[in-house]
């Protein structure tokens, strides 16, 4: 998928919990929404969605010319479920527009059935995101106000609301022979679980989460990636785990993860496993 990407979306004749609106328009009439939604450059992986990938939206119809809070059922749409199929979208249910109206719109990523709250929505990333949970990790989210059906299509703009922590491996002067093909990059000490606000898109570590262990995904000899809930280390604790030829490096720091943004840490490897150089580099937001 190309990084605009018409979106067919519409709503059913009914409501229910979760995956439906509460009125539909005559299909003849053509009132169907369409979405072009945008992403932050790129998801986690790269630069498109991948067969599979599937988003939640709602439609919170006005009242009169104010907005309506976003609620967990009794929407125009809710949780309506946007599939990739590798060629085009399948919308299930259909959302239609309706003549004189304005409608908020809010979508996330990625898709959750269950979702039992849109004030504290709770997601946790994947403790192995060496393959698909990575990308499954990628918490995103997208919001449109105000639009009505004379606008046309509706741009949803997806924004990365959790952190991306890159951890770059250097061979040190006195690290004999090159950095192995493959290790294994483990992140400690981070709670996993994260509330988000599906109407405002806040988020924040979930204060009654349990810290667990991440396995980052390799890219390439020496890089590795993972998806951390936003949070605060203000205290030295064990972070990063390198097991690299069955030898154990272990990195010990502070370190503040924020929202959206795309950390570095450069580590630099030597025959002593005690003997590790680290570097935190600069966040960039809005990361790809």
């Amino acid at each position: 998928m190309k990084k605009l990407i018409i979106l067919l979306c519409c709503a059913a004749a009914f409501s229910t919990l979760a995956g439906c609106s509460k009125q539909a328009g005559p299909e003849e009439n053509g009132a169907i929404m369409r979405f072009i939604p945008s992403l932050p450059v790129t998801k986690a992986t790269d630069t498109a969605f991948e067969a599979g990938d599937s988003f939640g939206i709602y439609a919170v119809e006005y009242e009169g010319e104010s907005p309506s809070p976003l609620q967990l059922s009794g929407n125009w749409a809710n949780n309506s479920k946007s599939t990739f199929n590798g060629t085009s979208w399948t919308v299930n249910p259909k959302i239609w527009w309706k003549d004189d109206a304005k409608f908020d719109i809010f979508a996330y990523y990625p898709y959750n059935e269950s979702i039992e709250s849109v004030d504290d929505y709770i997601f946790e990333v994947k403790a192995d995101q060496r393959t698909d949970g990575f990308t499954l990790s990628d918490l995103m989210w997208a919001k449109a106000t105000g639009v009505e059906r004379a606008v046309g299509d509706i741009a949803l703009n997806f924004k990365h609301k959790l952190s991306r922590l890159d951890i770059n491996l250097i061979k040190g002067e006195d690290y004999e022979g090159d950095l192995p093909a493959t290790a294994e990059v483990r992140i400690m000490s981070t709670v996993t679980t994260a509330l988000m606000d599906l109407e405002r898109g806040e988020i924040e570590k979930n204060p009654y989460g349990t810290t667990g262990t991440i396995i980052a995904r390799q890219w390439e000899t020496g890089k590795f990636s993972a998806i951390i809930v936003p949070q605060k280390l203000l205290n030295q604790v064990p972070l990063v785990e390198i097991i690299v030829n069955n030898v154990s490096y272990l990195v010990s720091t502070k370190f503040i993860f924020e929202s959206g943004v795309r950390h570095t840490l450069d580590i630099t490897l030597n025959n002593d496993p005690n003997r590790v150089v680290i570097n935190i580099g600069g966040g960039i937001e809005g990361w790809n």
